[in-house]
């Protein structure tokens, strides 16, 4: 091993074919499981995601990293796995709430001297 050995940190680019970018890039993180983000059905969903994860071991190896991690492939999002995890955090029967009704939310509250809006990171 190197004397600063490489590794991956985060989530590896899930392929096209496992999850749906266009449903995902339009919501919060869910706090609920987003089953309708993969998409494979439900049945061959451990297998696909399988496969998705040797592709990341494969790729870490190819770029001669370290130490390789399973890529995080079976994360709908960063925090997602672990906000599901939890107990009483929030309402497993609550919807997501997409980015444009969030914007408006903290536009509303801001507006009636609720919290201040969150500035944006970009």
């Amino acid at each position: 091993m190197h004397l600063l050995p490489t590794t991956l940190v985060g989530i590896y680019p899930q392929p096209e074919w496992l999850i749906d970018r266009a449903k995902l890039a339009g919501r919060f993180p869910p706090r609920v499981r987003a089953k309708e983000l993969w998409r494979t059905r439900e049945q061959f969903l451990e297998a696909a995601q399988n496969d998705a994860t040797l592709l990341a071991i494969r790729a870490q190896e190819d770029a001669g990293l370290d130490i390789v991690t399973d890529g995080e492939i079976r994360r709908e999002s960063y925090s997602n796995r672990f906000a599901t995890a939890l107990e009483g955090l929030d309402n497993p029967a609550r919807p997501s709430i997409d980015r444009a009704t969030r914007t408006r939310c903290r536009a509303s509250s801001a507006r009636s001297g609720g919290a201040t809006p969150l500035k944006s990171a970009t």
